[in-house]
């Protein structure tokens, strides 16, 4: 799980970077609801970075002959302490966020009080599933609940705004019920609390919510005229009004309410953006470009991909590795003296990198499995152009030179189960 996310994390930052440098000339020539969707392409890039596409044939060889490799303690205690740690703070800042998030969730809707509201007396019809409650706890409308959403409105709602406010501000909540936005501000928090460390996917995460506004605003101003802009426009300095600066607000109506983003809100409106055919043509491409480019590079760190033009050498020969780094051996087996071996399968690219690692056997079963992976993913062969598939390397863990550890054969096993 570690090394999926840190595989991400270079892709993530190229996707977010382009958005937010491009993000105001994207505002302004696509308009909100455009703006908005481009946003589905963080997780959809990281998924097809991560999915194994074959873009070219891979030539295969014979297996080299397999080779065995003894790992000793020369790391430091303090060294593996120090990663160790690391990786701890990451996974429990992670983890107190999304704690937090759920206790605050929990404790607003404990002290909410729903009452149900006649939605007769509305002035639009609600969808089916969407039933609406009145609170006195709440001071702008919103959509709570995550298997059953509701509808929440404040106590004085009908007071507040005329009927045409009333109706411009429903369809609003309607739009974001209808797209399932719930959902993407999961998602999008679950990558703010995994990325926590990275200041881009802060700056993205209250962006993506904005444009999220902004593009309901879009939406619901579709077709209305300027005096209804204008109605809209005040219902949105109401709600700003009406609300405490520390009011629990998601997915409201006024989300992000502070006087610099309304003014941006009604900016927007004033403007009422419309995306060209040329702007979206160009979109178009350089998104298709943008994913595809995620998708090549991912496969050639995966060793999916390799050079297309090869030429198969005249001499097979055995592939030595031209650069190891040693595994750090685990700090629990250093304490408990605790020798071993392990087997791993792995391809080497054109360029002579490793690819593909994965654990066939080991003794004991999973203690030296994760340090042997990371570093055989590190070692480096003869670049030679060509793909080789399913090399095997035993790395036999021990404690000195002089270890009366029992040596085990598992290549043995493994050329008869293959």
């Amino acid at each position: 799980m570690i090394d999926l996310l840190i595989s991400w994390l270079a892709p993530l930052t190229i996707i977010l970077s382009i958005i937010l440098l491009s993000h105001r000339l994207l505002l302004r020539k696509l308009g909100p609801k455009k703006v908005y969707f481009l946003w589905i392409y963080v997780p959809l890039g990281l998924s097809l970075y991560s999915l194994p596409i074959t873009w070219f044939h891979n030539s295969q060889f014979a297996d080299a002959k397999i080779q065995q490799f003894i790992v000793l303690p020369t790391q430091t205690l303090q060294q593996q302490f120090t990663v160790e740690w690391l990786i701890a703070c990451w996974v429990l800042i992670s983890s107190l966020m999304i704690v937090y998030w759920l206790v605050s969730h929990l404790q607003f809707l404990r002290k909410t009080t729903f009452v149900k509201f006649d939605a007769d007396t509305l002035p639009i019809k609600l969808p089916e599933k969407l039933s609406v409650f009145q609170s006195a706890h709440t001071y702008s409308p919103m959509i709570v609940g995550v298997f059953n959403q509701k509808l929440l409105l404040p106590e004085e709602f009908t007071a507040l705004y005329n009927e045409e406010q009333q109706t411009l501000i429903l369809e609003h909540e309607i739009c974001h019920f209808d797209r399932n936005d719930i959902y993407w501000n999961l998602i999008a928090f679950v990558l703010l609390a995994l990325f926590w460390f990275q200041p881009l996917v802060w700056l993205a995460y209250f962006r993506f919510r904005r444009d999220q506004e902004l593009s309901c605003d879009q939406i619901v101003l579709a077709r209305k005229q300027s005096a209804s802009r204008i109605n809209y426009s005040r219902a949105l300095l109401v709600a700003a009004e009406t609300t405490p600066p520390l009011a629990f607000a998601q997915l409201s109506f006024k989300k992000y309410g502070d006087k610099e983003i309304m003014f941006e809100r009604i900016k927007h409106i004033k403007t009422h953006t419309q995306a060209s055919k040329v702007s979206l043509a160009l979109a178009s491409v350089l998104s298709v470009t943008l994913l595809s480019g995620l998708s090549y590079a991912g496969n050639i760190g995966d060793g999916n991909s390799t050079q297309k033009h090869r030429t198969p050498p005249a001499v097979k020969k055995e592939a030595m590795p031209t650069y190891r780094v040693e595994p750090k051996y685990p700090l629990k087996a250093v304490e408990e003296e605790i020798e071993g071996a392990v087997v791993l399968k792995f391809d080497i690219n054109g360029e002579g990198e490793v690819k593909n690692v994965e654990v066939m056997d080991g003794v004991p079963a999973y203690v030296f499995d994760r340090v042997a992976i990371t570093a055989l993913k590190q070692w480096k062969y003869d670049a030679t152009g060509d793909y080789h598939k399913n090399q095997l390397v035993q790395l036999d863990f021990r404690m000195s030179p002089e270890s009366t550890f029992k040596d085990v054969n598992l290549i043995e096993k493994i050329k008869v189960t293959q």
